[in-house]
């Protein structure tokens, strides 16, 4: 069994949290809007079989409030700080929503510090569908009994059938993964941040190492249309599309997505068969 090693640094802007768990080839985990590294759950335990899996908290949440406000290229550059403190020269960026835009956006920064990128149900742009869907997101925020906030991101995270399928998993992770009430200022900034509006669109051309890109053909919150736009950006990027999965495609795709995922991320290797649900 792995040992789990917590630290925290001092980066330019700020605090940076997080955890490190594994060995073998550097993978660092970057979550989503508003979410902390316990919504990674059993995964990097279960990556950390083969990996070294770093996971942090974003700008705002977690360990990592306070210092700077968050922005996108901030974010990257928490990432190379994590990197020089724990000594890793190039690592696997996997990133989920707002997460993958992070891994993208560090990926056009240092691409020298990057060797593979896995993007999850996330956009190369802001689209006036996402800009609703981010307000939509803010007032729920703002104005909903916060218990009942974290019951309304469920419906956005998982499919129907996943909700018939998983009711328990649904209501643990309602339970452990909602928003906590210290984080919703710096969830607050994040969005803020993001309402602004970005577009790598112009960068997604030079990106040449490695990319997988996921997206749940039934996601709600970022369109898959919007996902495809941005692998067909990436030169040699591939895009697998998960049947009937929503917004939490890791969670939903099951063994065989993260099998895949795996396989992607140490491709002169076996896949691993292990289920992640």
């Amino acid at each position: 069994m792995n040992d789990i090693n917590v630290f925290t640094i001092d980066a330019a802007n700020g605090p940076v949290s997080g955890f490190e768990v594994g060995n073998g080839p550097p993978v660092v985990l970057i979550a989503g809007l508003g979410s902390t590294t316990r919504i990674w759950g059993d995964l990097p335990a279960v990556m950390g079989r083969r990996f070294r899996v770093i996971v942090v908290d974003n700008r705002g949440v977690g360990g990592s409030a306070g210092g700077g406000r968050f922005t996108l290229r901030g974010a990257a550059e928490d990432l190379e700080a994590v990197l020089d403190a724990r000594e890793v020269r190039r690592a696997a960026l996997l990133g989920a929503s707002m997460g993958g835009v992070v891994a993208l956006t560090t990926a056009l920064a240092i691409p020298h510090r990057v060797s593979r990128l896995v993007v999850v149900s996330s956009a190369a742009r802001l689209s006036i569908h996402g800009r609703r869907l981010l307000e939509v997101l803010q007032d729920l925020l703002l104005y909903a009994p916060p218990d009942r906030a974290g019951a309304a991101l469920m419906t956005l995270a998982f499919s129907p059938s996943f909700h018939e399928r998983f009711a328990r998993f649904i209501e643990n992770a309602d339970r452990l993964y909602g928003p906590e009430d210290s984080d919703l200022p710096g969830i607050l900034l994040q969005l803020d941040h993001l309402l602004r509006g970005w577009d790598l669109r112009g960068g997604l051309p030079s990106i040449d190492v490695p990319t997988l890109v996921l997206c749940g053909d039934r996601d709600p919150v970022v369109a898959p249309e919007d996902t495809a736009e941005l692998a067909g950006l990436i030169p040699g990027a591939e895009l697998v599309r998960v049947p009937g999965a929503a917004h939490s495609v890791l969670a939903e795709g099951g063994e065989a997505t993260l099998e895949r995922v795996l396989a992607f991320l140490i491709e002169d290797e076996e896949p691993v068969t292990t289920a992640f649900v």
